[in-house]
């Protein structure tokens, strides 16, 4: 079973036993029954930080409403931006027809008359891959910000004649690419709190011997949690996202 934001031997390593195997040579619990053990802690930690923290666990927002800011720097001067509710996200793609499971998302905006997506191949439009093609694409994304950028944003006639007001809907994918290293320690003790529920499984460690089983998977889930919420960890959507673009009412779903 895969895991992500860490290992059944880290697990081991941590709770100073030797490694969790399977078959006939199986320990208590069995390797399979940590990296499920593995799997519920990753869940739990996507689910308090409303994210994901490796992009196998991606999550999936469908039809996020945004506005578009008009920007006013030198670079993408009288260009429209767009604040993403969460980032980072995966790297835009443009296909013919696109969906999100085909192309990382849409990008429809109101351009007069109806809404327009900018990763729809058939369309015509051009999409950059670093901020100066702003100045000679279509569209351009800063992956790590949650920003895109669209050229002429001037031309178009957006809030005032668009369907309630929406300047467009924007469908994507967000995830960390690499689990950081407070993340894995706190699935090693989410982890850890679950097995230790195990009273076949003897956790007592040297100068410790007063705690019980109970006790210990309290403290673990106890220091998980706190690594969370210390290095606020939690409510990993921008805050400011409203202010800037978006709405943030799109339809959060798990990828993976």
């Amino acid at each position: 079973m895969a895991t992500h934001y860490c290992a059944h031997a880290d697990i081991s390593a941590f709770l100073q036993v030797d490694a969790f195997a399977d078959g006939g040579s199986a320990t208590t619990p069995t390797q399979a029954q940590v990296e499920t053990f593995i799997n519920m802690a990753e869940e739990r930690i996507d689910q308090v930080t409303d994210h994901a923290w490796h992009t196998s666990r991606a999550k999936s927002v469908t039809e996020e409403r945004v506005r578009v800011q008009k920007v006013r720097s030198n670079v993408v001067n009288s260009r429209g931006r767009i604040q993403l509710e969460h980032f980072p996200i995966l790297a835009f793609s443009q296909h013919a027809t696109p969906t999100l499971s085909q192309t990382n998302g849409n990008v429809k905006l109101w351009d007069g008359s109806k809404y327009l997506d900018y990763l729809d191949s058939d369309e015509s439009k051009a999409m950059g891959s670093s901020v100066t093609d702003v100045v000679s694409k279509d569209m351009w994304a800063d992956n790590e910000r949650g920003l895109i950028y669209i050229n002429n944003y001037s031309t178009f006639n957006m809030v005032n004649s668009s369907p309630a007001g929406v300047d467009g809907y924007v469908s994507y994918k967000y995830a960390t690419a690499s689990t950081p290293d407070d993340i894995k320690m706190a699935a090693i003790y989410l982890t850890s709190s679950i097995i230790a529920m195990n009273d076949d499984l003897n956790l007592m460690q040297e100068g410790d011997d007063s705690m019980d089983n109970a006790t210990r998977s309290q403290k673990f889930e106890d220091m998980g949690m706190k690594i969370l919420t210390d290095n606020k960890r939690t409510g990993r959507k921008l805050s400011m996202a409203t202010g800037i673009g978006g709405f943030g009412t799109g339809r959060v779903t798990a990828d993976y």
